[in-house]
């Protein structure tokens, strides 16, 4: 799990909000909120973008397996702490799985366990992927692209175990998670300076907004 602080507004900055706000009820609290509301936006954004400037990986799919939270006190100006959680991406929703779709290879066949029975069957054709931009995609000889019963596919190899129905068993290949790609100090302090500009903003916008009336 990652976890990224900001100290976004200095208790000067608070004090002039909660001033200007003073005669709207639940007015500061209702600014603060809707800024951080904001800013954990624009951070899901931002930590997509440095995530997909080194892990070969849409967005979408990066979206898919975020989770964000964030919590914050008014100790020595405001402190938010943004957590980012997620669990482990499957490897073929990275950039370079191949093949796109389960593929057998038609030209030979080998003995698998289905149901009990030995049979013999088509093999997955090989499949590759990586991670990183930069990085050739790995040969994986023993796993292959395979489309489980629920729709998902996904990179499969078997592991060597047998499963419930007496058939291999197999178990999925996966990449990092989204804390994972975001654990260097480097990308947590960039996110962290970016989010504190974003706050400062919205904060100011949502001060104005109650006092102009607009929401």
């Amino acid at each position: 799990m990652s976890i990224i602080e900001v100290q976004a507004v200095g208790q000067e900055s608070l004090d002039r909000a909660q001033k200007l706000l003073a005669g709207i009820p639940g007015g500061m609290d209702k600014a603060v909120k809707s800024a951080m509301q904001r800013t954990v936006s624009h951070l899901r954004t931002s930590s997509a973008n440095a995530i997909r400037e080194r892990y070969d990986i849409s967005a979408a799919n990066i979206r898919a397996e975020e989770n964000v939270s964030i919590r914050y006190s008014y100790r020595d100006g405001i402190q938010a702490f943004v957590r980012f959680a997620g669990s482990k991406i499957p490897l073929f929703r990275y950039g370079g799985a191949s093949p796109s779709a389960p593929t057998f290879d038609q030209n030979r066949l080998v003995p698998a366990m289905i149901h009990g029975k030995w049979r013999m069957v088509h093999p997955g054709v090989p499949a590759r992927g990586h991670q990183l931009k930069e990085s050739t995609s790995t040969l994986f000889e023993y796993a292959f692209i395979a489309q489980m019963k629920s729709g998902h596919v996904g990179i499969f190899e078997r592991n060597g175990s047998k499963s419930i129905s007496s058939g291999d068993a197999i178990s999925e290949v996966m990449g990092s998670s989204v804390p994972q790609m975001l654990g260097s100090e480097e990308v947590s302090e960039k996110l962290g300076q970016e989010a504190m500009e974003k706050f400062e903003e919205r904060l100011e916008h949502e001060v104005l907004a109650r006092l102009n009336g607009w929401v």
